[in-house]
This record gives structure tokens, C-alpha cells and sequence, in this order.
């Protein structure tokens, strides 16, 4: 008799970790689907990375389309010395030219291009081949987000299955924990035999046994879905 109880005791903190499981984690306080797909869109690393090389590759496009100013070149001249100014004087009798010698500074400044014909076609090949590899990183976006999405449908109908399977497991637990203690009180009053009552504990801890497994496997796909998610996925 003594081993019984102390087996029932030593069930007794498998059942008590099942129901804090139960507690915390419940079906209702599950975030729906569509928010679990977004965020596992919004927090996946590749995506991330695919658009942060989107964007370096339309940064290299603008570079592109400016490399023609590298065969700009600004110029500029000073001089300094004598120069001869013509004057006309003009008097009531006559029209005259005077030419006098002045110290003065010029400064010429202008543009030049050299630009090989060969650039505007090349240029344009640039572009396109980084415009390609922008709708490129954006078909693999896409590809992984339906592989995402997939992933998580499935780990969510997994989380989903084990909530409802540990709660009808609790409850089994609790009917075969209420079936032992009517056998046990038949046994003590003699009306049930000590093969009842072991059977009794046997179908008990089948139970337990049966709610363990299915607590391990639901917190699996729990922490499996968190992860894949990226953030927390109870409300």
C-alpha cells in the first residue's frame, strides 16, 4: 500500500508542470495567422539582407548614370600684362584715333568634355545589368516568403493540434485521477480488489504518461514557431 501512494506522489509533479503549461500557454491568446506570417516576413534575416542589396544596387545605378561627369573637367586661365586700348577723339574739325598702353589682368574660365563614345552605351549596360539583379533579389524575396509562409502554416497547425490534444489529455487525466480514488476507496472497504485498483493506477499513468509526451511535443512546436517567427507569439 505504501508503494502506491508514494508512486501517485512522485506523478504528482509531472501533472502540477501540466497544468502551469495549461495556464500559460493557451489557444485564445495565440496571435493569428496572417500577424505570425508578417512578422516571420518582417523579422527573417535573408529577406533583410536581400533588401539591403537592393538598395546598395540602386545606389550603384545613380553612381552609374553620373560616371559620365568624370570626364568633366573645368578650366581656367589668368593674364596679366600691357594692352592697347584704341580711343576715338572727336573734335568740331576732325575725328581722331588715339592708342594708348594699359596694365590690366584677365581671367578666362570654361568646360571641357571628353567623353569616349563608347560610354553612352556602356553606361546604359551598367544600369541595366544592376536593374536586373534588383528584380532578381526580388523574385528570391518572394520565393522565400511563400517558403516562410508554408513553414509557418504548418508549425502553427502543429501548435495548434498539441493545445488541443493536451487539454483533452488533461481532462483524461483528470477522469482516471477521480476513477483511482473511487477504486481506492472500494479497496478500502474491501469492495474492490488490489488488481482493480493497481489496473485503476496502470490506466492513471498511461494517462500521465500520454500528457508528457504531448507537452513535450506541443512546447516543441512552440518554441519552433517563436523561433521561426522571430518575436513572441501569444498575446
Amino acid at each position: 500500500m505504501k508503494k502506491i501512494f508514494l508512486f501517485l506522489l512522485i506523478l504528482a509533479p509531472a501533472w502540477a508542470s501540466a497544468q502551469d503549461m495549461s495556464e500559460e500557454v493557451r489557444l485564445d491568446r495565440l496571435l493569428p495567422l496572417d500577424s505570425l506570417v508578417s512578422l516571420a516576413v518582417q523579422n527573417a534575416p535573408l529577406i533583410q539582407r536581400l533588401s539591403m542589396g537592393q538598395a546598395q544596387r540602386e545606389e550603384e545605378i545613380k553612381i552609374a548614370r553620373k560616371s559620365w561627369m568624370q570626364h568633366l573637367a573645368l578650366t581656367g586661365g589668368y593674364n596679366y600684362g600691357n594692352v592697347v586700348v584704341a580711343d576715338q577723339m572727336a573734335t568740331p574739325q576732325d575725328i581722331s584715333t588715339v592708342f594708348r598702353t594699359n596694365t590690366s589682368a584677365t581671367y578666362t574660365v570654361g568646360v571641357s568634355l571628353r567623353l569616349p563614345l563608347s560610354e553612352f552605351t556602356t553606361q546604359k549596360n551598367r544600369v541595366s545589368i544592376q536593374q536586373y539583379a534588383i528584380k532578381e533579389m526580388e523574385y528570391q524575396k518572394k520565393d522565400l516568403e511563400l517558403t516562410l509562409t508554408e513553414e509557418v502554416i504548418k508549425r502553427y497547425n502543429d501548435l495548434k493540434r498539441g493545445l488541443t490534444t493536451f487539454k483533452y489529455q488533461a481532462q483524461k487525466v483528470e477522469a482516471n485521477e477521480a476513477a483511482v480514488q473511487v477504486t481506492e476507496n472500494h479497496f478500502k472497504t474491501g469492495t474492490a480488489s488490489i488488481d482493480q485498483y493497481r489496473m485503476a493506477l496502470d490506466i492513471l499513468t498511461t494517462s500521465k504518461i500520454e500528457l508528457e509526451k504531448t507537452k513535450n511535443d506541443t512546447w516543441y512546436a512552440l518554441k519552433s514557431l517563436e523561433q521561426l517567427v522571430g518575436s513572441p507569439i501569444f498575446r
